[in-house]
């Protein structure tokens, strides 16, 4: 899933590309707000089921009124003083107000009327994702509001995710400390397998292949990915430290003891490390899925010096850990400070013998690198890495996706699933590694 209102190239792009939404007038309600599921409409509604649905009377759900009513019109009338007076200026220097407008007016040309259906999740008082039926799919708007200003700082339309309604024993909303963390577990059996990075509903297909073979769960990161996580938010920027620190909450809230294998994917990989280096007597196995390396970007930074032209590489070094701004990221997460993190926990606590496999991209996708860049050096470092990371455990397993770019899970999804019921299949039989070792692991993560 991809807001693609963030992520607009030029002006007058549709919202959804070959599609459009719209929606039906809502009113406000009073408080107290409290949802419900309709299984009627697959969405979550305000207070009760049936008739038109309700928008609750919070910072939000004013400005998600002015939203939806653009939807509805395909912004006709729409000004850039109205954009103004409704967007952050902070989302505005990525976007101009020009840009909305043409993008509002292209979204609606090219599907015409939907109508609003209710919510993906309980709508929080900032942030809110409102389902809207197409008469080609249904979509997800999600807008959130600065808390000082009440400003629009987060506006995203795509595709609506799979529906996750909780049920069963261990998934919910959970107290990790005066914040909720929601997670999904589905099947049964141990070890428990728990998908690291990205929200559930990126790991909904795959975590229901893999429920028959044993307990998986999957969880919504705080902040991560703004309004779609169903997660409260959390204060930001986040750090290594924050996102495994949440997740040993979650699962002992959720009373989900070890033994566990992690499968995490890209900044996943650095924070499942993180996780069993500090948690050591809680993971018993790893699925790495192009994970990244503790000194990625130190090592790619050494890297560049010799591919680069001196003014550009002092520039790229320069800025290659900065923290992004909330509406490019809403975690803001400190990546080069969670390597530093995980590169001393490893060399505190090196990790036990457990199964590790690997799993690397084979392909590179179009706009990963900017052009001119040098790309055959970068791939070959990340290889190295991924190499470094194989070699961690004695009788890892290293498997490259020959048709994948990053995202393996969604584009060979069997590849990860075997990898996972492999290293499943090893702890229940007591063995620390897939295929038998040859010789001693050699891997350094400094």
């Amino acid at each position: 899933m991809r807001p693609l209102f963030r992520a607009l190239r030029a002006a007058g792009a549709g919202l959804l590309g070959t599609a459009s939404l719209v929606a039906a007038t809502a009113s406000a309600t009073e408080a107290p707000q409290h949802y419900v599921y309709c299984h009627r409409v697959g969405a979550y509604e305000l207070r009760a089921c049936g008739g038109e649905p309700r928008v609750p009377a919070t910072p939000v759900g004013r400005q998600l009124r002015w939203v939806l009513a653009l939807l509805a019109d395909g912004g006709a009338n729409l000004s850039v003083e109205d954009v103004r007076a409704h967007v952050d200026p902070a989302l505005l220097a990525f976007f101009p107000a020009e840009q909305v407008v043409a993008t509002f007016q292209a979204t609606y040309t090219e599907l015409g009327p939907g109508r609003f259906r209710g919510f993906d999740h309980p709508a929080r008082d900032r942030q809110a994702v409102a389902l809207v039926d197409t008469p080609h799919l249904r979509a997800a708007a999600a807008v959130g509001v600065d808390p000082t200003s009440g400003l629009i700082d987060e506006l995203a339309v795509t595709q609506a995710p799979p529906m996750i309604v909780p049920h069963g024993e261990h998934s919910g909303w959970y107290d990790v400390g005066g914040r909720r963390l929601f997670l999904r577990c589905t099947g049964t059996g141990s070890p428990t397998v728990v998908f690291e990075n990205g929200l559930t509903t990126d790991w909904f297909a795959l975590q229901n292949r893999l429920s028959p073979t044993t307990r998986t769960c999957s969880y919504d990161p705080a902040m991560q990915n703004g309004s779609f996580s169903r997660s409260d938010p959390g204060p930001t920027p986040r750090s290594g430290t924050d996102r495994v620190g949440d997740l040993h909450r979650l699962l002992s809230a959720a009373r989900i003891r070890g033994p566990i294998v992690l499968a995490g994917h890209s900044n996943g990989g650095l924070f499942s490390l993180l996780y069993a280096a500090r948690h050591p007597g809680q993971v018993a196995g790893l699925v790495l899925i192009d994970g990244v390396h503790p000194a990625y970007h130190r090592r790619e930074v050494a890297m560049l010096r010799h591919h680069l032209p001196p003014d550009l590489w002092a520039g790229f070094a320069a800025h290659t850990c900065d923290i992004s701004p909330a509406v490019v990221d809403p975690e803001r997460l400190d990546i080069c400070g969670a390597e530093r993190q995980t590169r001393a926990a490893l060399h505190a606590h090196p990790l036990p013998p457990m199964p590790l496999a690997v799993i690397t991209h084979g392909v590179v996708a179009p706009g990963t690198y900017p052009d001119g860049w040098p790309v055959s050096a970068s791939e070959r470092l990340w290889s190295r890495l991924q190499d470094e990371l194989a070699a961690l455990e004695d009788g890892s397993r290293h498997v490259i996706a020959v048709r994948s770019e990053h995202d393996i899970q969604h584009e060979q999804p069997g590849i990860v699933l075997r990898q996972v019921t492999a290293v499943v299949g090893a702890v229940r039989h007591g063995r620390t590694w897939l295929d038998r070792p040859a010789e001693p692991a050699g891997g350094d993560p400094r």
